[in-house]
Protein backbone atom coordinates (compact mmCIF):
# COMPACT_ATOMS: atom_id res chain seq x y z
CA UNK A 1 0.00 0.00 0.00
CA UNK A 2 2.95 2.33 0.95
CA UNK A 3 4.09 1.81 -2.78
CA UNK A 4 0.80 2.79 -4.30
CA UNK A 5 0.79 6.33 -2.51
CA UNK A 6 4.23 6.75 -3.79
CA UNK A 7 3.40 6.15 -7.16
CA UNK A 8 0.35 8.42 -6.65
CA UNK A 9 2.08 11.51 -5.58
CA UNK A 10 5.18 11.72 -8.73
CA UNK A 11 6.00 14.35 -10.45
CA UNK A 12 4.46 14.16 -13.51
CA UNK A 13 7.79 15.93 -15.17
CA UNK A 14 10.11 13.55 -13.94
CA UNK A 15 8.09 10.23 -14.41
CA UNK A 16 6.66 9.30 -17.93
CA UNK A 17 3.06 9.04 -17.62
CA UNK A 18 2.08 5.64 -18.75
CA UNK A 19 4.27 4.46 -15.43
CA UNK A 20 1.23 6.48 -13.10
CA UNK A 21 -1.57 4.14 -12.32
CA UNK A 22 -4.18 5.02 -14.47
CA UNK A 23 -7.87 5.24 -12.88
CA UNK A 24 -10.38 2.77 -12.69
CA UNK A 25 -13.35 3.15 -14.91
CA UNK A 26 -15.62 3.46 -11.79
CA UNK A 27 -13.42 6.70 -10.79
CA UNK A 28 -13.43 7.60 -14.32
CA UNK A 29 -17.48 7.79 -14.66
CA UNK A 30 -17.33 9.84 -11.24
CA UNK A 31 -15.14 12.10 -12.28
CA UNK A 32 -16.81 12.64 -15.27
CA UNK A 33 -19.94 13.20 -13.42
CA UNK A 34 -18.77 15.90 -11.05
CA UNK A 35 -17.22 17.70 -13.67
CA UNK A 36 -20.74 18.17 -14.57
CA UNK A 37 -21.34 19.79 -11.59
CA UNK A 38 -22.69 18.81 -7.85
CA UNK A 39 -23.85 15.63 -7.46
CA UNK A 40 -25.70 13.45 -5.10
CA UNK A 41 -24.43 10.60 -2.77
CA UNK A 42 -27.81 8.69 -4.34
CA UNK A 43 -26.77 9.90 -7.69
CA UNK A 44 -22.75 8.76 -6.81
CA UNK A 45 -24.35 5.52 -5.57
CA UNK A 46 -25.93 4.23 -9.02
CA UNK A 47 -22.22 4.46 -10.58
CA UNK A 48 -20.43 2.56 -8.17
CA UNK A 49 -21.95 1.29 -4.63
CA UNK A 50 -18.54 2.00 -2.95
CA UNK A 51 -18.53 5.70 -4.33
CA UNK A 52 -16.67 6.82 -1.04
CA UNK A 53 -13.84 4.49 -1.97
CA UNK A 54 -13.91 5.71 -5.22
CA UNK A 55 -13.54 9.50 -4.04
CA UNK A 56 -10.88 8.44 -1.67
CA UNK A 57 -9.04 7.42 -4.91
CA UNK A 58 -10.52 10.61 -6.46
CA UNK A 59 -8.23 12.64 -3.53
CA UNK A 60 -5.61 10.12 -3.55
CA UNK A 61 -4.95 11.19 -7.80
CA UNK A 62 -5.28 14.81 -6.54
CA UNK A 63 -8.50 15.74 -7.60
CA UNK A 64 -9.97 18.21 -5.05
CA UNK A 65 -13.59 16.64 -4.76
CA UNK A 66 -15.37 18.39 -1.70
CA UNK A 67 -18.30 17.94 0.14
CA UNK A 68 -20.57 21.28 -0.52
CA UNK A 69 -23.97 20.36 1.52
CA UNK A 70 -25.18 18.19 3.99
CA UNK A 71 -28.79 17.26 4.45
CA UNK A 72 -30.23 14.23 6.45
CA UNK A 73 -28.96 11.31 4.64
CA UNK A 74 -28.30 13.39 1.72
CA UNK A 75 -24.76 14.62 0.84
CA UNK A 76 -23.65 16.78 -1.88
CA UNK A 77 -20.04 16.33 -3.72
CA UNK A 78 -18.83 18.53 -5.83
CA UNK A 79 -15.12 19.46 -7.27
CA UNK A 80 -12.97 22.44 -6.05
CA UNK A 81 -11.56 24.43 -8.43
CA UNK A 82 -8.89 23.16 -11.01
Amino acid sequence: MEQMELILSVDTHVVEPTEIRRLSQQCVAILKRLQAGPASNAELALIALKYTSRISDLRAAGYDVKVLARSGGTVQYGLGPA
